[in-house]
């Protein structure tokens, strides 16, 4: 990934005081500016990062076109009215709202992190006695670490208007709820990564069970074709020219149910409830693969059995045998001891 920072301000949301602290100017500090690209980039990968829209009354809408040219003015009226949602609801925590002008990958986007404010502490020296004393003293407003996270960050695509929202939820009206992507921004929700990965794999094993039982396609074999997948992108991108695509859900699909015609056409209806489209990318978040690269084998007397999905379907290493009851016994072979 490739990020240039272009632009970027820092206004204080402390609910302590009547009125936000708003900047009337851009950071320069380099130091300052490398913290933000560092927190903006971790924030941009997080697989739970969701895909939204805006609503077509969005206030922000009528700004995004020019923003290079008001983007402190932008700032200082988002900040505002972020501040009072902080100083409404008490569970929100207090921090700073840094905005920022980002180009990724060639794509220009207008970003809001929310540094909550943690608690540390740092020493102190004092000379003026005419000997030396030393302390420490407690900081309760310290930002995140540089090897920490944003935990409230949105992404705005000024060319195609798309947003990515990381939110959280808090105490709000008497139960939590996230506030960030509706009461904040007015865009309509999507699925994260994470949750269209998670969300593909339970409809896979609901149509597994309604037609075929257990002699169908298994969680197994859907993790073994996402890995698949997803090495194979890893490959594509690592080779010089274009950049890769991912796969589309459609070739996953294929994958699954080529050869089973009634079983392609439940999943496919159900991603369609679900709004996942089969000509999208494979959702593909890194972490959420590497869990499920090793599938665990439980039995009722609680063992437990780690297979590695590149091996799951080799003859010469596992062997799944029915048994009349139903249930499923394992040969492992060519075991080292």
């Amino acid at each position: 990934m490739e990020l240039m920072l272009e632009a970027a301000v820092l206004h204080v949301l402390d609910p302590n005081a009547d009125f936000p602290i708003l900047s009337q100017t851009l950071l320069e500090n380099e130091d300052a500016l490398h913290y933000l690209g560092g927190l903006a980039a971790k924030a941009w990968n997080n697989e739970e990062a969701k895909a939204c829209s805006f609503t077509d009354d969005a206030p922000l809408l009528a700004h995004l076109d020019h923003l290079d040219q008001t983007f402190l003015a932008v700032t200082t009226d988002l900040a505002e009215s972020w501040f009072d949602i902080v100083r409404q609801n008490p569970s929100i925590p207090a921090a700073d709202a840094a905005f920022l002008l980002l180009n990724i990958d060639g794509t220009d986007y207008f970003v809001g992190m929310k540094l909550n404010y943690k608690t540390g502490y740092a020493h102190f020296f004092d000379l003026d006695t005419g000997s030396a004393s030393t302390g420490i003293s407690r900081q309760d407003y310290l930002l995140p670490s540089a090897s920490g996270k944003a935990d409230e960050v949105f992404f705005v695509d000024l060319s195609t208007h798309q947003v990515r929202v990381l939110e959280k939820k808090y105490e709000i009206d008497g139960h939590k709820q996230a506030y960030l992507s509706q009461r904040l921004l007015s865009v309509r929700p999507g699925m994260s990564p994470k949750e269209k990965l998670s969300a593909i794999r339970d409809i896979a094993v609901e149509v597994n069970q309604q037609f075929y039982g257990s002699t169908g396609v298994d969680e197994a074999e859907l993790a073994a074709a996402v890995c698949e997948e997803f090495r194979e992108f890893r490959s594509a991108s690592s080779q010089p020219g274009a950049p890769a695509q991912p796969a589309p859900v459609a070739d996953l699909c294929e994958k699954l149910y080529g050869n089973l015609p009634h079983a392609r056409e439940a999943f496919e209806q159900a991603l369609a409830e679900k709004e996942i489209q089969m000509d999208e990318p494979i959702p593909m978040p890194a972490a959420a693969v590497r869990r499920m690269e090793k599938q665990s084998l439980r039995s009722a007397g609680g063992v437990e059995i780690k297979v590695p999905v590149s091996v799951y379907r080799d003859e010469n290493a596992i062997e799944f045998i029915k048994n009349p009851d139903g249930t499923t016994s394992v040969l492992i072979k060519n075991i080292l001891i």
